[in-house]
């Protein structure tokens, strides 16, 4: 009896570790399922940071992956020699290599098209500084500097060694100028530095003539005269008519200026960001640095742009206008052209 009284104690004893197993297998199981879902939820939220960041991989590798192709398509590209055939409204030469005849004639094509098909005076230069290769069209006419003469005259007065502290006196103002120069009461002092600024950011009339009056005309006059120009100016007329070229040559000279001297890169830094950048810079200052200065003259109906234009190979682009100033309309043949000789200017092989 006390045999089957002790084996009936173990089965009892047998069964409850038997359900006491299940309740614990069940709830180690739930909270291994808990332990799971949260896994789960921090894998994936882990994975979908890690296909995130494998995304951005990818993409940047893409990304990297592009760029190096198109480096080694560049890199690639065989220069041949030039061979355009043509009638075109504008002379060019210089093009001793290039990476394609066949897209340099449609360039060509294009920039024809947009000069021929003006119904306004215009005249245009385009300059390689790499190669020298050029293009220019309406070298004949004639037009109002404007404002485009500011940053030559600037360049002129910094090579002369002017000290940028020295104090400039504004007496009287420019003609039907209310700009901020103009603004202030005669006597009032404004530094060199200052009176620049205001020059080339927001093209104050004022400005430049304070400084044509107090700094003078013949250093500019003098520099003018050495690159063959056919203009000069006087504290009675600082803006001229002018040939296209002869301004052009003067943006070269800026270009090569801001190369080798201090005051010339800090002009150039302020040419980038002139207030007025509706032409070429709009066009382009994306893609590059371009340091530009526009002129709008509303009585003699002009509107120009000249930009020096930091593609990995620079160019210098000047395009004057008979249109009227500062519409939007009338800025798009700047924009235009922009785009087209900035194509130009990556199919010429420089060696």
């Amino acid at each position: 009896m006390k045999k089957i009284l002790s084996l009936l104690c173990a089965c009892l004893m047998i069964t409850g570790s038997f359900s006491s197993c299940g309740q614990s297998d069940s709830s180690s199981k739930a909270s291994s399922s808990s332990s799971v879902s949260t896994k789960k939820k921090s894998v994936n939220k882990s994975s979908s940071s890690a296909v995130e960041t494998s995304g951005n991989v990818n993409t940047n590798e893409s990304k990297t992956s592009d760029d190096e192709s198109q480096v080694k398509k560049v890199e690639t590209r065989t220069p041949v020699d030039f061979n355009v055939d043509g009638y075109y409204s504008f002379s060019y030469e210089g093009f001793d290599k290039v990476y394609s005849n066949e897209e340099v004639q449609e360039c060509f094509d294009n920039i024809n098209d947009l000069i021929s098909n003006a119904n306004y005076k215009i005249a245009v230069s385009y300059k390689n500084m790499d190669t020298g290769a050029q293009i220019y069209c309406g070298t004949d006419i004639e037009f109002v500097t404007a404002s485009t003469i500011k940053a030559p005259y600037i360049k002129s007065i910094l090579q002369d060694g002017i000290n940028l502290d020295e104090m400039v006196t504004k007496t009287d103002n420019w003609t039907n100028d209310d700009q901020v120069v103009a603004s202030a009461t005669p006597g009032t002092q404004f530094s060199a530095k200052e009176l620049i600024e205001h020059a080339i950011l927001e093209s104050d009339n004022t400005a430049y003539y304070s400084l044509v009056k107090h700094f003078g005309c013949n250093t500019f006059n003098n520099f003018l005269y050495s690159i063959g120009a056919s203009f000069n100016i006087s504290p009675q007329w600082i803006f001229c008519y002018c040939r296209l070229m002869d301004v052009a040559q003067c943006y070269w000279d800026i270009y090569d200026f801001a190369e080798e001297n201090e005051d010339g890169k800090w002009l150039i830094d302020l040419m980038t960001k002139c207030n007025y950048n509706e032409q070429i810079g709009y066009a382009l200052g994306d893609k590059y640095t371009v340091a530009q200065k526009y002129g709008s003259d509303f009585d003699e109906i002009n509107f120009n742009d000249c930009a020096i234009v930091y593609a990995d190979s620079p160019f210098v682009l000047c395009i004057f206008t008979g249109l009227y100033p500062e519409i939007d309309d009338n800025c798009e043949i700047f924009r235009e052209l922009a785009v087209e000789f900035d194509k130009l200017n990556s199919l010429i092989a420089v060696e």
